[in-house]
C-alpha cells in the first residue's frame, strides 16, 4: 500500500482522465486524471514532460504539442497538426481550382519547333550522311560553327571542314557531352569571344527540337524507355523533379512508361514542382500570356518588352489603329511564358543603350517571335532593318527627295530614288559591319552580312 504520494509511481502518460483508484483502509483514496492526480478530492498538479503524438505514434517533449483553448495541450503533435492544416487547406485549394476549370486551360500539349531553312546544314554541304531519312542538322546561334541534329549528333566546322564529333560519356549519369566552343560577352572589352563549355546532347535536342513550356522547372529530361543513350527528339521529355520521380517509380521493368502516360503525368497537378501556384499559370496577358514562376517587376524593361511583343501580336486595338501588319505576327510558346523570355533576356541583354526585339534581321520576313528568330539590338541598328526602302522616299513637287540628303536633292524619277536610297542604306549597313566586328554576336553579324539592302526594300 502507498502510504504518501511521494511513494507512488505516476506514469508519465495519462492517456485517459481516470487512470485507476487507489483506496487504503486508513481513508487515503487517490485517483489519477488527466494532467494531475487527485487524493481525498484535493487535486495535486503533475509536471508531465512526454506524450505520444495519437497520428504519428513518436513519443515527444511535451512542449512539441500545442496548448488548445489556453487550457490543455492537444494529442497531435505540431508536426502532424502543421500537416493535417495544409491538406485541408491543399484540397480546398484544389478543389476550388477543378470547379472553375482552370488545370484545363493550362494542359501542356506535346510539340516540336520547326527548324528555318536558314539555319538547316545540307547534307550534301557537310559531306556526313545521315542515320535517318527524318534527320535535320540546325545550326547553334551562339555557338562556333555547330550544329545539332534531332537525333542527338552534333557537327562543328573546322576551317572549311566539317567534323562529327564522337562526344564523350558522363561517368555518374551516362549521358553523352559534348565540349563546343560558345559566345560570350566581355563587358571589361566590351567584345565577344568564345569560351569551351560541355554540355548534353540531350540538352542541346530539348533547345533546338522541343517546346519547353517551363524551362525554370523542368531542368530534369526523360528518355524514353529510361535509355540515356537515345537522344532522338520524339524520345525526350523535360520534366520537373517531382515529374521524374514519378515516371521513375511507374518504369520498372518490364513496363515502358509511354509518351501518353508521360503526358498524364506532366498535366497532373498532383505532380507539379514543389510551390506551384496554378494562378501563376493562367493566360491573362492577351489571352495568350501568364507569368510563370517569375516575379514581375512591372517597371522593368524586361517585363516592358515582353508585353509590348503579345501587344503588337495579339492586341486587336493596335492592329485597327497604329500595327495592322502585325496581324499575322506570332509569339511561340515557349514565351507566352515570362520566365522563359526572362531567362532568355537575361542572358543576351548586354547593351547600356536602347535596345529592340528584332524579329526580321536574323530571318527575313520572319512572322514568328521565338528564341531562335529573335536578337536583341540597338536601336540605331534596327532602324536600318525594321523599313522598307519605300519610307526613305518622299515625292515633291519637282522630283523625288530621299530621307538624309541634301534638302536641294531632287531625282526626277521614283526608279532613281529607289536607287539612290538603296545604295544609301547599303552603305550604313557596310558602316556597320565595319564598326561591329567582335562587338555584335556573330549570328547578328553574319545575318546583317546576308542582307541584300535593294533586294530586301
Amino acid at each position: 500500500m502507498f502510504r504518501d504520494i511521494n511513494d507512488m509511481i505516476i506514469p508519465q502518460q495519462t492517456g485517459c482522465k481516470i487512470m485507476c483508484c487507489i483506496s487504503t483502509g486508513d481513508g487515503f483514496c487517490a485517483d489519477l486524471y488527466q494532467g494531475g492526480l487527485m487524493v481525498n478530492d484535493k487535486k495535486f498538479n503533475i509536471e508531465e514532460k512526454e506524450r505520444q503524438c495519437k497520428i504519428c505514434g513518436r513519443i515527444l517533449p511535451i512542449d512539441q504539442f500545442s496548448i488548445a483553448y489556453g487550457k490543455n495541450r492537444i494529442w497531435t503533435c505540431k508536426e502532424c497538426m502543421g500537416k493535417k492544416i495544409l491538406e485541408g487547406r491543399g484540397r480546398k485549394f484544389w478543389n476550388q481550382i477543378r470547379q472553375s476549370g482552370m488545370d484545363d486551360s493550362m494542359k501542356i500539349q506535346r510539340k516540336y519547333k520547326e527548324i528555318d531553312q536558314n539555319r538547316r546544314l545540307d547534307e550534301k554541304e557537310s559531306g556526313i550522311p545521315a542515320i535517318a531519312n527524318d534527320e535535320v542538322f540546325a545550326r547553334l546561334l551562339y555557338y562556333k560553327e555547330a550544329w545539332v541534329s534531332n537525333y542527338g549528333r552534333v557537327i562543328e566546322k573546322d576551317k572549311e571542314r566539317y567534323k562529327l564529333l564522337r562526344g564523350r560519356c558522363d561517368d555518374v549519369i551516362g549521358e553523352k557531352i559534348y565540349t563546343l566552343k560558345k559566345e560570350i560577352y566581355v563587358k571589361s572589352t566590351k567584345k565577344y569571344k568564345y569560351e569551351k563549355c560541355s554540355v548534353s546532347a540531350s540538352k542541346l535536342v530539348i533547345e533546338n527540337f522541343i517546346v519547353n513550356y517551363d524551362m525554370t522547372n523542368n531542368m530534369k529530361i526523360w528518355h524514353l524507355g529510361g535509355d540515356v543513350k537515345d537522344n532522338y527528339y520524339k524520345h525526350l521529355y523535360p520534366v520537373t523533379d517531382n515529374q521524374y520521380n514519378e515516371i521513375c517509380r511507374r518504369s520498372s521493368a518490364p513496363h515502358v512508361v509511354e509518351e501518353e502516360e508521360i503526358m498524364e503525368i506532366v498535366n497532373s497537378l498532383k505532380w507539379k514542382q514543389d510551390g506551384w501556384n496554378p494562378f501563376n499559370y493562367q493566360r491573362g496577358m492577351f489571352g495568350v500570356g501568364y507569368k510563370g514562376c517569375e516575379k514581375r517587376d512591372l517597371y522593368s524593361k524586361c517585363y516592358i518588352k515582353w508585353q509590348n511583343m503579345l501587344q503588337r501580336c495579339y492586341d486587336e486595338n493596335v492592329h485597327k489603329k497604329w500595327k495592322p501588319e502585325y496581324k499575322d505576327k506570332t509569339v511561340c510558346e515557349e514565351w507566352q511564358n515570362f520566365a522563359n523570355f526572362k531567362l532568355w533576356y537575361d542572358e543576351h541583354c548586354i547593351y547600356g543603350n536602347q535596345i529592340d526585339l528584332d524579329k526580321d534581321i536574323l530571318v527575313q520576313g520572319n512572322k514568328e517571335y521565338s528564341p531562335e528568330n529573335c536578337v536583341l539590338v540597338e536601336h540605331y541598328i534596327n532602324t536600318l532593318f525594321e523599313k522598307s526602302i519605300g519610307w526613305y522616299i518622299t515625292k515633291k513637287e519637282d522630283g523625288y527627295a530621299i530621307a538624309g540628303t541634301k534638302k536641294d536633292f531632287r531625282v526626277q524619277t521614283y526608279e532613281e530614288a529607289y536607287k539612290l536610297a538603296s545604295e544609301k542604306l547599303e552603305q550604313k549597313k557596310i558602316k556597320i559591319l565595319e564598326n561591329g566586328k567582335e562587338k555584335l554576336p556573330a549570328c547578328l553579324y553574319e545575318a546583317i552580312e546576308r542582307w541584300d539592302m535593294r533586294e530586301a526594300g
